[in-house]
């Protein structure tokens, strides 16, 4: 996908956002954010709802959900009873957060009213359509990122063999790279390269049904520096967070080993791989400024150097983005 589909994409939602009028409907005097009118509509729809439940359908943590649920209870928008299990309540909106709803709805739907008078039917149909594929991608992408677990490299000559196999795949049959066997048996070997302070330090990535999509090692090079070893992800599972997953399980670590700095090689034509690496704040640099100990792989041409600490301001910045 083109970046300047996504830029434009995100323009136009976020006029979207604005026209419909979602920040006139924000009151932050009254404690009232867009979280709070979709808790509402929800609990309109779906009376006697929990707050886990409401929590699944509005994509928020227990914490957050909880918060928004005492904060319509405070202003007398929502009442609850007590559920089979007394741990978890029942919501109903209360005669107030009725008519909360129904002013709500009045607003949206004239601003929708309005908008559609310069729309044929043709035109109409099409744009629900495609909202309705949208939504349906978009949900279809966040169950792939959540449903990918991150599992530490155990003893198992079975899944050392399976995580060889989805390397050598990626290096042999997309990227045309000359690779043996051997040139990946170092996993195989994980407690010469990937053992020490007590912990396996390799991760690999397996979708919902236990496949292996993606893979990280952590090799010491001396007690403040690291190397980053056999970094791949599946070609299908690119951009959905999964290289996002085994580098924050891999940097986290190498600070609790207390590692300052990171280095890695890689092959000239991994030219997506390299820009993810810069939004972590890896720089690239010359094959002259790599450490003593750093094991180069033969087809390795590039080489960037990484900040533990740099890595983490980095970090807050994505989330931010995000």
């Amino acid at each position: 996908m083109k970046k300047e589909t996504i830029n434009t994409l995100r323009e136009f939602s976020r006029k979207l956002v604005r026209e419909l009028g979602i920040l006139q409907l924000s009151q932050p005097h009254l404690k009232k954010a867009p979280q709070h009118w979709h808790a509402l509509t929800e609990i309109a729809k779906e009376p006697n709802i929990t707050p886990s439940q409401l929590g699944i359908l509005l994509l928020l943590s227990v914490s957050s959900t909880s918060r928004i649920v005492n904060a319509l209870i405070d202003q007398g928008l929502v009442d609850f009873k007590e559920g089979v299990d007394k741990r978890e309540k029942q919501l109903h909106l209360t005669k107030e957060g009725q008519l909360e709803v129904a002013r709500m709805d009045e607003f949206s739907n004239t601003k929708i009213k309005g908008a559609f008078e310069f729309l044929t039917d043709e035109d109409q149909d099409q744009i629900v359509r495609a909202i309705q594929k949208y939504g349906a991608a978009l949900e279809k992408s966040r169950l792939i990122r959540e449903h990918v677990k991150i599992h530490t490299l155990s003893t198992s000559r079975t899944i050392r063999k399976q995580i060889m196999a989805m390397i050598k795949n990626i290096q042999t049959s997309e990227f045309l790279l000359a690779v043996t066997d051997e040139m990946n048996a170092c996993i195989l070997r994980a407690e010469e390269d990937f053992y020490y302070n007590n912990s396996y330090n390799f991760w690999y990535a397996v979708d919902e049904n236990g496949a292996i999509i993606g893979s990280i090692g952590l090799k010491k090079i001396d007690d403040t520096t690291g190397e980053i070893k056999k970094f791949f992800v599946a070609q299908n599972y690119r951009g959905k967070g999964v290289a996002q997953k085994l580098m924050n399980a891999l940097v986290k670590t190498a600070s609790k080993h207390g590692f300052k700095s990171l280095y890695l090689g890689s092959v000239d034509v991994l030219h997506a791989a390299h820009a993810f690496y810069r939004k972590q704040g890896f720089s690239q640099i010359t094959e002259k400024q790599l450490p003593a100990g750093f094991q180069k792989f033969l087809l390795d041409s590039v080489f960037f150097k990484g900040s533990v600490e740099e890595w983490q301001h980095t970090r807050d910045d994505i989330k931010l983005d995000e």
